[in-house]
């Protein structure tokens, strides 16, 4: 029989002293391929912040001074963390009002609408925009939305004095530097999500409360309290931990937004109390919504509508609904949801004008309400719906804040300006100096409609103006980066056909020949130059230090490739002189992997596609091994079945209802699976359908007890996730023991498959069992069934090789001594790739990402339940528990990981040179995914570039 290799036959003309000098130049090839490797994707990864999230942060602006008198002397801002617009606006089951004051307000004294963040819905995000009005600089996720890797101008900055107090990971994000305020902070321990998190907004309330208390003795305190332009803003934490511990729609959470409710009431008659002078302006919102499973992050309506609540000095009264309020239902806002959206029936609001808003608009429409200087970094358009001032008054606020965003697009110009050595202006705003001095006239002329409409399209073209520089190396940047992946793709495919297949000998000689003939120099030099070129040319643009790397990296790689030229040259002449069969084969393989990657790339936003996927191929599957193995060895129906059962996952929710009853029952699955493990290893070696992955060894094992060991760690696990979670329940709180049993076990149990047995049935088997109770510890739901049917599997996907295997040795012994394939190894007994060996990696690709999506869509880290770290960790702690989630995502991986390992070596093939081909299937996924970034920006990418 002829085993084809991918670019030829079994039959090697290579002489055997030549191979240990070929492997010698493989390894050390490898050795910098890799290195290679690991600092272009490292390098190309941080292309994604240059490309798409450049802080929008630049200094050196003037303040523009308002030239209007301000409505209102003080200004109170509630932010209840976490608290979406559903659950704040709709009525309960009895039909009562959840914010029966705020309700009143909308209705009687104040303005109302949606306030629309923008992903990521994080809690610093969220209030950067709603203080500072703009959308988060991306840096800060590296020091987790805490602290501040550029400084930025805010609402509080402007004030004469700001009064705060919150959560330690919000307020000092404002107050830490800032001379002018007076604040404080519950300790981190507070924040338990193991207890009714609504104390925490009482602790708030309570310190404002005692600070007007004690100013009644301190007239020191009394002066500042009196004095003009005071912000007073208080961070009510509850909603967002009583939703991560409890979810949206539990009663706690439910009635945290009485408690918000009651303390905005409390606040507004304090202070009415206090000032009797109708001078305090009120602004009610949320920095971001909650999903239905307890997160938040994304991009979904649950999470970017939040509540928006107006009222007080300069703030205009309630006005119904009338026809002509409706738009065309064509402009959208931040999170891509439509202007004047209807209003639920529900509400009971739908005869009241609403008004919707940006998130970032808020900022704006405080500084105006109390006559202060839009922050410098702003985006936010003033939402004249909710001020209540003189027409002329209106003008000269949307010209201030014109003139804030138009200040920040000069001053980005002129940077780009002084840098660039080929500048391409932004040319609808070339003539902003005569729309200014048009609008100056009209306002002397008393035109104040004219005016307005000349701001609003001066600001809406600034805007733009800002995102043209924001991206104005985008395409750039976009070339040079896919080039650069294009490059290594090839670069790879080469290393991999010289390295692991078997090449006809005559044509491997020539390679060699014309190797060492060839003058390589002429490649480097040309690479040296242009990129010496490159270099000088980026250097007087002052680009920064990674725009260097990646150019650099791209013309490397092509150089590399250049230097290859006799060989790619000689392989396509190979190529072109073989039958045209094979060609057919060689595309239709290449077709069928990018089909299967782009499905890949599709699931990542629908996850149902695995359900078909494993559905088609149990089936295909087992008929392919029913024509080549007998029904009786069950191999055939295991692997259908396995197949089937995996395909479930799919189709349930991605929010994980929490179900500990089928947890525990997961850890009896686990128990029986690793019983019949062990039950197989030791009785099936005689089955010719197992012979190869059982363990033959007779010798007494090592570690004799380690089995039982691993199961008594799973039973103990299960226990530990029944104690947990119901004393968590009715305690409210994590018992110190259960919290310390479920690290030690987790962890203990994670160690014992080192001491496994060598057999790859046993060492698998005891992998699976050892990484299972944290993994069950970690479970709320359906995923611990998951864990099981992955095992099964990834057990037929070895059975199925194995299966092959044998059918193929049966076939070779039956040749009568023309198997022209048996020489065909490369070393250690590790053969050469074929063509069909192709369906390893992208085996592996698919039960890669079906590890992450059974159980959620990793295309949003949101989509995975918070609530999975409790039993080890209640008190807020971002890494932490990002670690552990984290971990727990991975735990599927390592499985997946082990079985592609096994089955490299049951086959014999060179496992570094199939983690190559997987590191290919990756790339061309990444390359994909690169682009689909840019839907996220796309219309305004190419109409402000085009514009």
């Amino acid at each position: 029989m002829d085993i084809d290799g991918i670019l030829g036959n079994g039959d090697s003309k290579l002489g055997k002293s030549s191979i240990p000098r070929r492997r010698q130049w493989v390894k050390r090839r490898e050795t910098w391929l890799v290195i290679l490797g690991v600092i272009l994707h490292a390098v190309y990864m941080l292309s994604i912040f240059d490309i798409y999230f450049k802080t929008p942060i630049v200094h050196g602006m003037d303040l523009v001074s308002p030239r209007f008198s301000p409505p209102a002397k003080r200004l109170v801002l509630l932010v209840a963390d976490g608290l979406r617009a559903d659950k704040f606006f709709e009525p309960d089951l009895e039909g009562n009002f959840r914010a029966p004051f705020l309700r009143n307000v909308i209705k009687n004294q104040g303005r109302w609408g949606v306030s629309h963040a923008r992903p990521p819905t994080e809690s610093r995000p969220g209030h950067v925009a709603i203080i500072a009005g703009f959308y988060e600089d991306p840096s800060a996720v590296t020091k987790g939305w805490k602290a501040n890797p550029v400084e930025f101008d805010s609402v509080f900055n402007r004030s004469r004095h700001t009064i705060s107090y919150g959560s330690p990971d919000i307020v000092p994000i404002f107050c830490g530097a800032l001379p002018h305020s007076t604040w404080a902070t519950y300790p981190h321990e507070f924040e338990d999500f193991a207890t009714d998190a609504s104390f925490l907004d009482e602790w708030s309330f309570d310190q404002f409360q005692s600070l007007l208390n004690r100013s009644n003795e301190d007239p020191k305190l009394k002066r500042l309290l009196e004095q003009d332009n005071l912000v007073v803003f208080l961070h009510l934490l509850g909603c967002d931990s009583n939703g991560h511990a409890h979810r949206p729609f539990s009663s706690i959470y439910l009635n945290n937004v009485k408690v918000v409710d009651h303390i905005a009431e409390r606040v507004y008659n304090l202070l009415e109390n206090y000032y009797k002078d109708n001078r305090t302006s009120y602004i009610f919102t949320a920095d971001h919504g909650m999903s239905d499973k307890g997160s938040h992050g994304d991009g979904h309506p649950s999470n970017t509508d939040t509540p928006l609540v107006v009222w007080g000095a300069g703030v205009k009264h309630p006005r119904p609904v009338t026809a002509k309020d409706h738009s065309d239902h064509v402009l959208r806002f931040i999170d891509q949801h439509l202007h004047d959206t209807p209003t639920p029936k529900e509400w009971d609001l739908d005869g009241i004008e609403r008004v919707d808003v940006n998130q970032a608009d808020i900022a704006p429409l405080m500084s105006t309400l109390l006559g202060l200087p839009c922050p410098v970094n702003s985006v936010g358009n003033l939402p004249l719906g909710y001020v209540d001032m003189k027409e002329e008054e209106e003008v000269e606020a949307v010209l201030a804040n014109t003139k804030q965003i138009l200040n920040q697009f000069l001053r980005k110009s002129q940077i780009k300006q002084s840098h660039s050595l080929f500048f391409k202006p932004f040319k609808p705003l070339a003539s902003y100096s005569s729309m200014l001095n048009q609008i100056e006239e009209l306002l002397s002329a008393r035109d104040y409609k004219a005016a307005m409409q000349l701001s609003e399209n001066l600001r809406s073209l600034a805007l733009k103006g800002l995102h043209y520089f924001q991206t104005y190396d985008l395409l750039m940047l976009m070339a040079m980066i896919t080039l650069g992946y294009i490059s290594w793709m090839v670069f790879l495919v080469l290393h991999v056909l010289q390295a692991y297949t078997l090449l006809p000998g005559d044509i491997f000689r020539k390679e060699e020949a014309v190797r060492q003939k060839s003058n390589t120099g002429k490649a480097q030099l040309c690479g040296c130059l242009f990129m010496a070129v490159v270099s000088v040319l980026l250097f007087l643009e002052r680009s920064p230090p990674l725009y260097h790397a990646y150019f650099a990296m791209t013309i490397f790689l092509w150089t590399q490739i250049l230097n290859e030229y006799k060989f790619i040259k000689a392989l396509w002449r190979y190529l072109r002189g073989r039958e045209s069969d094979y060609v057919i084969k060689l595309l239709a393989l290449v077709v069928v992997s990018v089909i299967i990657l782009e499905l890949l790339v599709h699931s990542f936003t629908e996850r149902k596609l695995y359900t078909w996927c494993f559905l088609i191929v149990g089936a295909i599957a087992s008929i392919y091994l029913y024509k080549s193995i007998p029904w009786r060895s069950g191999i055939p129906v295991f692997v259908c079945l396995t197949c089937w059962f995996l395909s479930l996952f799919t189709l349930m929710p991605a929010e994980i209802p929490d179900n500990n009853k089928l947890v525990n029952a997961s850890g009896v699955m686990v128990i029986v699976i690793g019983l019949t493990g062990k039950w197989l290893d030791l009785k099936a070696g005689v089955n010719r359908f197992w012979f190869g992955i059982c363990n033959h060894e007779k010798r007494q094992p090592r570690f004799p007890m380690l089995f039982q060991l691993q199961a008594l760690l799973v039973g103990l696990s299960s226990v530990m996730v029944f104690l947990s979670t119901s004393h968590r329940t009715v305690k409210q709180e994590l018992h110190t023991i259960h919290q310390l049993m479920n690290w030690f076990i987790a962890g203990f149990s994670m160690i014992l498959p080192l001491f496994s047995e060598n057999g790859l049935l046993s060492r698998l088997n005891s992998i699976f069992l050892g990484f299972a109770p944290p993994f069950l510890l970690l479970s709320i739901g359906y995923e611990a069934v998951f864990y099981g049917a992955l095992g099964l599997v990834l057990i037929a996907w070895i059975l199925f090789e194995n299966s092959l295997l044998y059918v193929r040795k049966v076939n070779k012994s039956s040749a009568s001594g023309k198997n022209l394939g048996e020489h065909a190894f490369l070393e250690n007994d590790t053969r050469y790739l074929q063509l069909s060996d192709m369906r390893i990696p992208l085996t592996f690709m698919v039960l890669f990402n079906v590890a992450f999506f059974g159980t959620g869509n990793f295309a949003s880290i949101a989509s995975f339940e918070i609530s999975s770290v409790y039993r080890f960790i209640t008190v807020f702690s971002p890494f932490l528990m990002a670690g552990l989630l984290i971990f727990k995502l991975f735990i599927p991986f390592l499985l997946v990981i082990c079985a592609f390992s096994a089955i490299t070596k049951l086959l014999e093939v060179p496992r570094i040179g199939c983690y190559f081909l997987v590191i290919l299937c990756s790339d061309v996924m990444t390359v994909h995914f690169f682009f689909l970034v840019l839907n996220f920006f796309r219309n305004k990418v190419w109409r402000s570039r085009f514009y």
